[in-house]
């Protein structure tokens, strides 16, 4: 298919003429206040205090999670179950201080010029487009940039082009930050991995345990093997997609179903383990979910375009799409919460996959943790994508490299014959994403320090197939 008369590309982020800027935003309701000057205590022993404080406020939240109360008070109670989840917009801006910055940790530099991968890969991103992709783009290997490119349009009805750099909704990528989240909410004593989902959720999300739910743990959740059946696939699912909802309400339609297999048994997708755990995320902090993901990721890795909305993203983000010329209904992010509802751009996932690597985003005992199988895939994969294990929000399979040659000899170990020489492989760690209008894929190599990134705002749009090629092209060279 060619491509229509309004199609832009823009490659190397380059800004093309009539886009709309892409507002970075500051924290909204939810978010917690800049401390004032009487905010908090001073003093040489100020840090040991707040220390103490915060270590007796954990043992407090484990306490009541034990003893099955969860909750301040009883008017929190009510406060909570009515309200939506509230949303954080990423922050941005200078923080005041006269001291130079400090220099970053992830740095980027655009690949050599005349550097034979990038350029192949122009080549194949402009056929892309010429046959009508539309989205952003963005591969890394070691931190040169080999592509950023985007093509298509934002916005078709006001003729909106789409950059490198606009803001897409991520569908299921966003399990990576809620599994993420559990985690490092594990590490500061919060809560545990086997402790069961229940004591977490009574009184403010459910009012009763469910007899088949009482064995589900807080791991289950986060990794589709507690057995609860998918929200997604229920009736009405879609239909009230674009309207808000509570978390409560949420939960309410899968509380009462069957489950399709005894917890920990099996691995089936299901956005509803996410749910309840965006729920145990809010239960532990005593904040809304979009503020823990600002505080705990977004805001410490500096991601200034990702977070999380009960409503839309920033404005300048892109719309959705089932098809070119086909628009899609929007979505609520209320309805999508901490399994689809998170928002970002490739600048901030190709940071976000780096921050592994560089153990930013967790110690690395947590972030080897983050990527080790908690259930074997189906025969024919995850999510029918090539894969062999899920983990804590990731797929897990191996990518081949390129084949040995004298310039690129075996490990000692290897066996081969000059006739059948192997190829290496290298770890791949990936998610995709596919709701309403929207489809994504973040994949990362981290034996190899490749991040490739690719998301479109047009649903039938095989963002795996394309990411998945643009990876054995960074390992090509």
């Amino acid at each position: 298919m060619g491509i229509p008369k309004s199609l832009a590309i823009a490659v190397s982020g380059s800004v093309l003429v009539g886009c709309a800027s892409l507002a970075a935003g500051a924290v909204t309701a939810g978010a917690a206040a800049k401390a004032g000057p009487g905010d908090g205590c001073c003093g040489p022993h100020g840090d040991r205090s707040r220390d103490l404080t915060r270590n007796r406020h954990r043992q407090r939240v484990i306490a009541r999670i034990r003893n099955g109360n969860v909750n301040k008070s009883r008017s929190d109670v009510r406060q909570r179950r009515h309200r939506a989840p509230e949303s954080v917009a990423p922050a941005s801006g200078a923080t005041g201080s006269s001291a130079p910055p400090a220099p970053d940790p992830l740095p980027t530099s655009p690949a050599p010029p005349g550097d034979p991968t990038a350029a192949a890969m122009r080549a194949y991103l402009r056929g892309l487009a010429e046959n009508g992709f539309t989205g952003s783009v963005q591969v890394v290997r070691r931190g040169q940039v080999l592509a950023r490119f985007a093509a298509g349009e934002a916005d078709e009805k006001n003729h909106i082009p789409l950059r490198p750099d606009t803001v897409f909704r991520l569908a299921s990528v966003t399990k990576q930050f809620t599994a993420m989240l559990i985690l490092k909410l594990r590490d500061q004593g919060l809560l545990r991995l086997d402790d069961p989902v229940c004591p977490y959720l009574i009184p403010t999300f459910i009012k009763a345990c469910p007899k088949a739910w009482r064995t589900i743990t807080v791991r289950e959740t986060v990794t589709h093997t507690s057995g609860i059946p998918d929200i997604q696939n229920l009736p009405g699912f879609y239909a009230e997609l674009s309207q808000p909802t509570t978390i409560q309400e949420l939960i309410q339609r899968f509380i009462n179903l069957p489950l399709d297999f005894p917890p920990g048994t099996s691995w089936k997708y299901t956005n509803s383990g996410f749910i309840l755990a965006g729920a145990i995320i809010e239960t532990v902090t005593h904040k809304p979910y979009g503020a823990v993901l600002h505080d705990e990721i977004t805001g410490p890795l500096k991601l200034p375009h990702t977070g999380f909305s009960p409503g839309d993203p920033p404005p300048g983000y892109a719309k959705g799409y089932f098809t070119l010329g086909s628009p899609a209904p929007p979505i609520n992010g209320s309805q999508a919460y901490s399994a689809t509802g998170i928002f970002s751009n490739t600048d901030d996932l190709v940071r976000w996959d780096r921050s592994f690597g560089a153990y930013l985003v967790a110690p690395p005992a947590t972030v080897r943790e983050a990527f080790t199988p908690q259930a074997p895939c189906p025969p024919g994969g995850c999510l029918n994508l090539p894969s062999y294990a899920y983990a804590f929000g990731w797929l897990l399979d191996r990518l081949d490299g390129p084949s040995f040659s004298p310039t690129n000899p075996p490990r000692p170990t290897s066996r081969f014959s000059p006739t059948n020489p192997p190829r290496p492989t290298s770890r791949l760690v990936y998610h995709p994403g596919l709701l309403q209008g929207y489809a994504a894929s973040n994949m990362y190599l981290p034996d190899d320090d490749i991040e490739v990134v690719v998301l479109s705002n047009v649903q039938d749009t095989d963002t795996n197939g394309i990411a998945r090629h643009l990876a054995e092209m960074a390992l090509e060279s």
